[in-house]
């Protein structure tokens, strides 16, 4: 389970069938993850006129997941390729923002910046990159292949 302290729309999470969605509202105790609109057009006959006349009916289809139905997404090397994260030497990771780098270092405790400042917490979910790295560059992680 995640707080909603901790998630920000644009996350990306699990359900605890496995599937992989991303926050698009926080609400008391749910999240909005997917939001559709369906348009139905019915034909309707009005008495006896030979006039064709349609009735159009527009619904909102909201899927929300309750905070106790989704699960962190662990970090994994595979998860931070598809971020856009480079492993050049062993446990050294390198991401590109904008025109600089950031250095990170992924081993057994977590994800941790290297440079200029070491980071104490190691950064073990995808949810909580996204954040880190919104926090520190104002730019979100590409995440769409995740």
């Amino acid at each position: 389970m995640i707080h909603a302290k901790e998630l920000r729309c644009g996350n990306k999470v699990q359900t605890l069938q496995g599937e992989t969605i991303t926050v698009q509202q926080i609400l008391h105790n749910t999240l909005i993850y997917d939001t559709e609109i369906k348009v139905t057009q019915e034909m309707a006959s009005v008495g006896k006129s030979y006039k064709t006349t349609y009735y159009t009916q527009v619904v909102e289809v909201v899927k929300e997941a309750e905070f106790q139905e989704i699960l962190p997404i662990k970090l994994t090397p595979k998860i931070l390729e598809k971020c856009g994260f480079r492993n050049y030497v062993r446990e050294e990771w390198i991401l590109k923002v904008g025109g600089s780098h950031l250095d990170f270092e992924f081993n057994d405790e977590g994800l941790r910046l290297r440079q200029p400042i070491p980071s104490q917490a190691g950064i073990r979910h995808l949810h909580q990159l996204q954040n880190f790295l919104f926090v520190i560059t104002g730019q979100e992680l590409e995440t769409e292949h995740v």
